[in-house]
């Protein structure tokens, strides 16, 4: 059996978490690979593997939901399975909490446990030479200058569906549906469902958010000429753009996958509102 560990290297709880796990995973009999970063930090020297390179059954990130999407932009294989130990503040994506990875890692081995299958979005832009990479959580246009709206027009399947000025609009999976989007007024969507939300941030308009089917492309269409903005993939990656730029999104052939050890209301309700679920 083999394991992959990233974690966050700027919390020294973190790090000393994942100095634990790995130890643990040992002991259980894994081979474990450690990103370079976390292997840096750890003064391990046999472990240190690039992230581009990171493989195994499965790999255990340590830190926040920004670790997890780091991990999941950049990791050799977009399917392999992430099982995320929470060590931020919400940790929507991450479900185990640190005292509970030896459990976990105990019903993994007892194969107590679920695959949980994300969608992921792939986007470009015409007339641009870069690619953009899949998000997991979600496609953000904003304009690059502060307090500044966005003019723009949404299409999906080239039916038009309204011209609208807001702070920007957003993209999002179901796993990103409960991260910027539910802030800017988007539905929570499940995992289980096959959709993509288009949401509005702050609308002067009655539009605010729609669920559409994942094989729909959608179309943003900036209308100010004068108006510079930006493409943000998952908090991650900056992407400038020019007046009358138009960005398509639709969904990747590539998915993220979960190890899964609780129902996803159960996690919404523990994360979101807080309760215990004891």
């Amino acid at each position: 059996m083999r394991a992959g560990i990233v974690s966050r290297t700027d919390n020294d709880g973190s790090v000393e978490l994942a100095r634990e796990i790995i130890a643990y995973l040992e002991e259980q009999g894994f081979d474990v690979s450690v990103e370079t970063d976390t292997a840096l930090a750890l003064e391990l020297q046999n472990h240190n593997t690039n992230l581009q390179d990171l493989d195994g059954d499965f790999i255990i990130t340590v830190g926040g939901d920004g670790t997890i999407l780091k991990t999941a932009m950049e990791m050799k294989d977009p399917q392999t399975p992430l099982f995320g130990v929470n060590m931020g503040r919400r940790g929507f994506l991450a479900e185990i909490q640190p005292y509970e990875y030896k459990e976990a890692i105990q019903s993994y081995l007892r194969d107590e446990y679920t695959v949980e299958e994300n969608l992921k979005v792939r986007s470009w832009g015409l007339n641009m030479d870069d690619s953009f990479p899949d998000a997991l959580n979600e496609l953000l246009i904003a304009c690059s200058l502060p307090s500044k709206m966005l003019l723009t027009r949404l299409s999906v399947d080239d039916e038009h569906i309204t011209d609208i000025q807001a702070d920007g609009i957003i993209f999002s999976t179901p796993a990103g549906s409960t991260a910027y989007n539910m802030s800017a007024g988007g539905a929570i969507v499940a995992p289980t469902v096959p959709g993509f939300s288009l949401t509005a941030i702050c609308p002067y308009s009655y539009f605010n958010s729609i669920v559409v089917p994942p094989e729909s492309t959608i179309r943003i269409e900036l209308l100010k000429p004068r108006s510079n903005a930006i493409a943000i993939i998952d908090g991650r990656h900056y992407i400038p753009l020019k007046p009358n730029s138009v960005i398509k999104a639709t969904v990747s052939e590539n998915k993220a996958n979960f190890i899964r050890f609780k129902p996803f209301y159960t996690r919404i309700r523990r994360r979101i509102f807080h309760l215990s679920t004891e």
